[in-house]
C-alpha cells in the first residue's frame, strides 16, 4: 500500500466534477448541484485527511524540495475551498436566472481557473507529497493511516445520463 494509490481518488474527483459540468451544460441544475455537493464532500474530506494525517508527517520527516513545501499544499487547499464556496453561491443564482444558458456558461467559464489549480495541485502531490510520504513511512504506518482516512469507504460515483 502506497500513498500514490490515492491518485485514484483524484481521478474520481475529476469525474465527479465532470458530471457536475455536464449537468450544467444540459441545464439540469438539480443534478449539477447534487454532483457539486458530492464533489465538495469528497474534496473537503480528502483535504481534511491530508491536513490531519499526511501533512504533519510530511512536515516532520520529509525534506521538501522547492515547490513542494507544506505551506504550498495548505494554500492550495484554502484556494480550492474558496472556489467551492463561490460555485455554490453561483448555483443558487442559476435557479432564478432570467437567462439560464448564459448563467450556466458563466459558471462553467468561472470554473476554468479552479480546474487548472486542481491539475497543478495533483501534479504537486504526485511529484512531491505522495512519493516523499512513501519514502518516510513504513508499510505498517501506511496501513494504519489509510484505515483512518475519511474517504476509505465513500462512494464517489455520481452519473448524469
Amino acid at each position: 500500500m502506497t500513498f500514490s494509490e490515492l491518485l485514484k481518488l483524484h481521478r474520481d474527483l475529476d469525474q465527479l466534477f465532470f458530471v457536475h459540468q455536464r449537468a450544467l451544460m444540459r441545464l439540469r441544475f438539480e443534478e449539477a448541484k447534487a454532483a457539486l455537493d458530492a464533489f465538495e464532500l469528497a474534496l473537503v474530506n480528502h483535504i481534511k485527511d491530508e491536513e490531519e494525517f499526511m501533512i504533519p508527517i510530511y512536515l516532520e520527516r520529509a525534506n521538501a524540495p522547492v515547490g513542494g513545501g507544506a505551506l504550498i499544499f495548505l494554500g492550495e487547499h484554502e484556494k480550492l475551498s474558496q472556489y467551492l464556496q463561490l460555485f455554490k453561491e453561483e448555483m443558487l443564482k442559476l435557479e432564478r436566472a432570467s437567462d439560464p444558458e448564459r448563467a450556466a456558461l458563466f459558471l462553467i467559464d468561472s470554473q476554468h481557473l479552479f480546474k487548472r489549480l486542481l491539475v497543478h495541485h495533483d501534479i504537486r502531490e504526485r511529484k512531491f507529497l505522495y512519493p516523499l510520504l512513501d519514502e518516510v513511512t513504513t508499510e505498517s504506518e501506511r496501513r494504519q493511516l489509510f484505515a483512518s482516512l475519511r474517504l476509505a469507504a465513500l462512494p464517489l460515483r455520481v452519473t448524469v445520463s
